[in-house]
This record gives C-alpha cells, structure tokens and sequence, in this order.
C-alpha cells in the first residue's frame, strides 16, 4: 500500500487527491474509466440561491462536467474528469465562495453534522436568553410615560441593551452575516444577503440611538425587535434541520447500516477483527445475530434468517442455508454464520441501491426549477421594495423609512419559498424508499402524477416469475438427458424470467448446465442460440425460444399456454409449455387503476392467445402481443403524439428502450439490471399493487408542493404592503418569517406517512 502524501497545510484536501480516497465517496462512470462522479456534503446550504451559486462555481472548474446541488439534501453531486482536474481543487474552491464541504463518507459527514447541529442550538440558546433580558429592560419604556422615569435610567437600559445585544451579533447571527458576506464578495445575492442587512441596519440605528442620539435616526433603540428577529430565524433554521432530518433521512440509515468493522477469518484459522474497508472477495467473516452483514456473499456455515426489507421491500424473514446468497445492508436476525464475500464495494447490491438514492436526492424536479429561476430575481425584488419603502417614509420621517425598508427584508426572506418543493419531494422520496421503493429521478414524482396511461409487460410484471413448466413433446430419436443437459446450459445465463423458469426446470429434472457451449447470444424479444458440439464432432446450432424465433410455422394461435421450443435447423427437439400465475392483487390493482380514469394497455412479446387470456381475466381491454422491443417503443411513441402522459412499467431487457422513451416509468425489482438503470423508479418487491397507492401518493406530493408554493406567495403578498407601510415591526415580521417556513414544513411532514394498502380499502 502506498504511503499517503503530506497534506499541505495551504491546501487541506489535497489528501483527498489520492484515488483510494476518493473512491471513498466517488463511482467511476461506466462510459470513460478517467470520469467519476462524486458526493459531497455542504451543511451551510440553505436555499435555492445557494445552490446555484455552488453550481454556477463549480462548473467554471475545466474538468468538472456537471454539478447537481440540492439545498434540500444539502447534497452536491459533481461529475468530474480525473486527467483534467482533483478533488482538492473544488473542494478548496467551495470552501472559498463560503460553502465548505465533507466528503459524503458517512461517518465524517454525520459527525460534522453533528457538531454543526450542536453549535446551532448553541446560538440559538444565547440568542433566546439575550432577547429575554432585552425585553426584559425594553419592557418599563412601553408602559411608562416620558415623565415616569429620568432619562438617565432610560440611557442605562438603552447602555444595557446594547451590551446583551452584542453576543447576539458576534455569535448568534454570524451564520447570516458571514453566508451574506461570501455571497458579496463572489457578487452574487443569496438569501441571507437581505437578511443579514436587516439585522446590521436595526443594530446600526439602535447604535446611535444609543451612543449619539438626536440625530435624524432619533432616539429609538430596536434591540428587542433585532434579538427577537435573531431569535426566530434561529428557530426556524433549527426546526428545518430537524425536519428536514426527519424528511429526508432515509438515505443516511441506509448509509449507516454497514458495520464499521467485522471478523474474519486469518490463515490461521483464527478470527480476527478488521475495518470493514479492508474486506476482500474470498474473506470468511463471522456474522452473529442481530449485525448487518458488510458484503455480498455466500453462506458457507450454519443456518439463519435475513431481513431484507430495506434493500428489497420484503418484509418477511428471509431464510438462509448453507449456499445461499446474502446481502449487503441486510440483517442476520436468528444465528451466527460463516459467510464467504464475494462483492464488495461498488460491486454490491446496497452500493448500487444508496448510488441511485444518492443521485436522486440531487436531482431537480421540473416545478423546483421553477423556485430555482425565481429565487434571483425575488431577492432583487426584495431590495427594490426595501428602497421603496425608505422613499415613502424619508420625508415624513427618516427613522420610520428604514425600519420600514428593515421589516421589508426581513418579511421577504424566502425561506418559505425555496423550501416548499424540496421540502416535500425528499418527504416522499424517504417514505417511498422505507416502503421498498427507490427513485432515481425526483422528475418522476411530478410525472407519474400526471399520467393518463399505463403501459404494462406481461411476463414478470402482472404474472409472477416463476413458472409451470411441463415438456409437452421430445424428439424420439434425441435422449432425454441430452435434451435436458442442453436446455439447462443454453438458459444458464439469460436473466429473462421464462430463461430462469426453464433452467430451474432442467436442473430439478437432473439436467446439467455444463455442456461445452460456444457463440452463445441472445435476441431480445425472441430467445438464445448456442452451438453444442455432439460426440462425434460436428458442431450445431440449437435455438431456445418462441415460434417465429425458431422458425416454427405450424404453431396453434388458440393455445393459452404459452409455447417455447427447442430447434436445431428445422428440428423440433422440444416444445414445452408454461403456466403463468397472475401475481397477488394485479387483478385488483388494475381494477382500481381503470376507475381512477387511467388506461390501461398490455404489451408483450408472447403470443396473442395468452397475451388476450391475460388481458381477460385483468380486465384490461388493449392488448397486443407478439410486441418486439421496437414494436413496444412505436406503440409507445404513437401515444405521446396523440398527446398522452405515458407510464410504462416493465421489467424484462426488450422492455429497456420503451422504458428510457416513456414519460416515465417504473422497474419491477425482480427484472434485470438493464431495465432498472434506464427507469425513474425501481419497485424492489414484487406486489404490482403498490402501483396504486404509489400513483396516490405522488399526486398528493404534488398538490403539497402547490399548497406551499401558493402559501409563500400569498404570505409575501401580504407582508409587504403592510411593511412598507409601516404597520408591520421588524420582530412580528421575523415571526411570520419563521412560521411560514414552519408550515411549510410542517405540511410536507404530511408525506412521511404511506399506507401502501390503503388502496384496498373497500375492494370486495
């Protein structure tokens, strides 16, 4: 192992140049081995305008392709080439425009949250006992007549003020004040910037009210407004962190589940504890009930149960043998096993399942472009509305027109406005992924809302993927064994469900899937072909598949069943037939979606017969089959032009291309690999009912999204009118600030909750 270079103290992240490191929080891009794409986190990431200002920074940087940044998350997704540019340079360039970054390495991140949380609390504790003693010394100037009390008792309250106020300034308020001081120095406006000049003004006057009164700016002092003003914008930043933890946690506990360190065993024979970063394919490690196991792998000794659920959204107990699989991130719930690793890292299923959430808690839906656009020209409008305000006031009265202008500011935070649509999406998309359902677009939450018809696959999606299978004929003349030896070896690699049904059935009939086998391929939509070499030598080419795929011409359209032969040249070596089973609640499912007014439509690449004997017994009127992968992407292409919003849902590799073209889609778990990369959401379980109460839940995200949105606005609606005429104060305009990101909030809350059957409710 190389030894780690020096950290240059002008530069602290340039250990982070090495490429184990980077790895650590970085995914190497499948298109050019010299990409990476890397996650990072930055806490001091409030808002909309911050998160185009880290954009905007970064992609100055030659060599960084693209940057993804979300204020929601406090995420920053940047994609990167290795030959042109380092980790250290954009980490040191975030740290200069004033958003220093951790990498997303789980544990130093948490930690540094942590810490960040801790000093929060911190400032909004001082700032609560200052306004409290404020208000306490502005108290006996409200009731009291200017007789009352004798203008140097008045001063020393003045005197006294002003020192409690101080603490506020220095420690509780450094948060704005520094956020909006980066933001002018790189001459961009952020959304402290008229924040932190509200508070400075109110400090400024009350300052010379104090120490030089008499001048145009009078003799009122503001300190119990400005505390206050502090105090509730604390409040509101604290209530966001805990919420937004609440929100959009699903993504760190699926982080937080792999073990720190695990026993393995050493040549010796002994176990041993290790990081769980120095883990290797081949390692035994010891698993005892209740860890996490740390790698993909096989269970080698002994006998447990698994639970799944977060990684495949089964809720049951997953028994575990000797010989089987298990995974990443998943449970060991009753005994102590020896398992041997055989993926680790990237390799695993949990790193391919926390990468799509990673990505998609950076993504940005199409109606949060919207916040995105406006959040610049809103704090411009801010400041206009403020200048307007001083105009009003100055000639009556200078020290009213400035205030006014402070209230105005301070009512125009759009905190409410840059938190209503991330607030709620990563709601749901922590609530979808506890229910076993991933997003790797937050774009598809908004589309699947405004879907009108679903395109559905057949096989594997609304038919389960194993299979009844009986061989229906056998040529006379070729051996039993030999038949099923080839059908076992020729399916072995296939990941479409009828390949696995087949292969399954092979080897339960003693069939090997060990012959020798070359040029094997397989045609999407029609089946495999290999050559075998027979005992005396000569080479022939077998096919596996449907009617047209094998040349077969005499085939019955009237046979529900569905056909799968077995050819070589114009032979017919074997016909078998397969039985599917309609999966738990399609027939229900599909039921509920029609009344919802959606249309519904089936495509699949078997035959008509059992394509039409499906579509029956579903209920859906619209089916097609004999569909080839370009036959389903026409079809699907005609429905857009005709103006539709089409959801496809599939799970088979022909079912890629329609996928990747549909307004949005969805990928069956159990489908291949493929398939899910190219979908907007992957469903890990195997209920096609959860389609229903899914669709539910993202419409009802959306009209969440517009209730926050149409909050925000109204309340900046109404606030300013009133602050520029003066009847607003800068403390009562600092409270409904933070109430109405509070709400916001709070209404986004709402999401955290889905009841996946609750669309069952009523049904017979």
């Amino acid at each position: 192992m190389a030894e780690p270079r020096a950290v240059s103290s002008a530069n602290p992240w340039l250990g982070l140049d090495i490429q184990s490191e980077w790895e650590r929080f970085s995914q190497r891009e499948t298109t050019t081995s010299s990409v990476w794409t890397s996650h990072v986190w930055v806490d001091s990431m409030h808002c909309a305008a911050c998160s185009g200002r880290i954009e905007q920074s970064l992609k100055q940087h030659a060599g960084v392709l693209a940057v993804y940044a979300s204020a929601a998350s406090k995420r920053v997704r940047i994609v990167w080439d290795a030959q042109k540019t380092s980790p250290s340079k954009w980490f040191a360039n975030l740290n200069e425009i004033g958003y220093p970054a951790l990498p997303v390495t789980e544990y130093n991140a948490i930690t540094d949250r942590t810490v960040q949380q801790r000093k929060m609390l911190w400032r909004l504790v001082v700032a609560v006992f200052c306004m409290m003693q404020v208000m306490m010394y502005a108290y006996p100037t409200y009731l009291t007549g200017s007789n009352d009390m004798t203008a140097d008792m008045v001063q020393l309250l003045k005197w006294a003020s002003w020192v409690l106020t101080l603490p506020v300034m220095l420690f509780s308020a450094t948060p704005f004040l520094s956020q909006a001081w980066s933001s002018l120095k790189q001459r961009q406006l952020g959304m402290d910037v008229p924040v932190a000049l509200g508070i400075m003004v109110a400090f400024i006057m009350s300052a010379l009210a104090t120490f030089a009164p008499g001048g145009w700016w009078g003799d009122t002092v503001y300190y119990d407004s400005l505390t206050m003003f502090v105090s509730f914008l604390l409040i509101g930043r604290w209530l966001d962190v805990k919420l937004r933890n609440r929100t959009a946690g699903a993504l760190e506990n699926m982080m937080r589940r792999l073990p720190h360190a695990v026993l393995k065993k050493n040549d010796a024979g002994e176990w041993v504890q290790i990081a769980a970063s120095n883990i290797n394919v081949g390692d035994i490690l010891f698993v005892r009930p209740g860890e996490v196991f740390a790698a993909d792998g096989k269970v080698v000794n002994g006998n447990t149960s698994a639970d799944e659920s977060m990684l495949t959204g089964e809720s049951d107990p997953v028994m575990k043998a000797a010989g089987t699989k298990v995974i990443a991130g998943s449970g060991n719930l009753t005994s102590a096993i020896e398992m041997q690793v055989e993926q680790v890292g990237e390799g695993t299923q949990y790193h391919a399942l926390v990468n799509l959430m990673a990505s998609a808690s950076t993504e940005k839906p199409g109606i949060a472009l919207l916040a995105d656009k406006v959040a610049q020209p809103f704090l411009w409008g801010v400041l206009l509305a403020a200048i307007v305000a001083v105009l009003y006031w100055w000639s009556t009265d200078p020290a009213k027109a400035v205030m006014s202008a402070v209230a105005v500011l301070v009512v125009t935070c759009p905190c409410a406005l840059s938190l209503a649509t991330p607030a709620a999406m990563l709601a749901s998309a922590g609530t979808f992924a506890k229910g076993g359902v991933l997003i790797r677009r937050l774009q598809a939450i908004q589309a699947i809302s405004e879907v009108d018809t679903i395109v559905f696959d057949k096989t594997g999606t609304l038919t389960e993927n194993l299979q009844q299978v009986e061989l229906a004929e056998a040529h006379p003349d070729w051996g039993s064994t030999l038949l099923l030896d080839m059908l076992a070896t020729i399916t072995r690699d296939s990941l479409h469900p009828v390949a696995k049904a087949l292969h399954g059935f092979a080897l339960q009939q003693d069939g090997s899937d060990q012959l020798p086998m070359q040029h094997w391929q397989e045609v999407v939509g029609g089946g495999t072909s290999a050559t075998f070499t027979t005992q005396s030598g000569d080479a022939i080419e077998v096919k596996i598949g449907n009617a047209r795929f094998c040349g077969i011409t005499n085939e019955p359209e009237t046979e529900a069943l569905r056909q799968v032969y077995l050819t070589t040249g114009a032979t017919m070596l074997a016909r078998l037939t397969l039985s599917e089973q309609v999966k738990p609640h399609a027939k229900a499912a599909i039921s509920q979606l029609i009344s919802q007014g959606l249309d519904i439509q089936l495509l699949s690449g078997d035959r008509i017969a059992p394509v039409k004997n499906l579509a029956a017994q579903l209920g859906i009127a619209n089916a097609s089959g004999l569909q080839k992968a370009e036959d389903k992407l026409q079809h699907v292409k005609l429905l857009q032009q005709q103006g539709r919003k089409v959801l496809m849902v599939g799970d088979g590799l022909n079912d890629g291309p329609v996928i990747a073209a549909a307004h949005t889609s969805i990928a069956m778990g159990t489908g291949v690999p493929l398939t899910q990369a190219q979908a907007d959401m992957v469903v890990l379980g195997n209920d096609i009912g959860v389609l229903v109460s899914l669709i539910s839940h993202c419409k009802k995200t959306i009209l969440i999204v517009k209730q926050n949105l149409l909050w925000a606005a109204l309340y900046n609606a109404a606030g300013v009118p009133l602050a520029i005429m003066g009847l607003l104060p800068a403390w009562l305009a600092g409270l409904g600030m933070a109430t109405s990101s509070l709400l916001v909030l709070l209404n986004a809350l709402r999401l955290t909750h889905w009841d996946q059957l609750d669309w069952q409710k009523g049904q017979a």
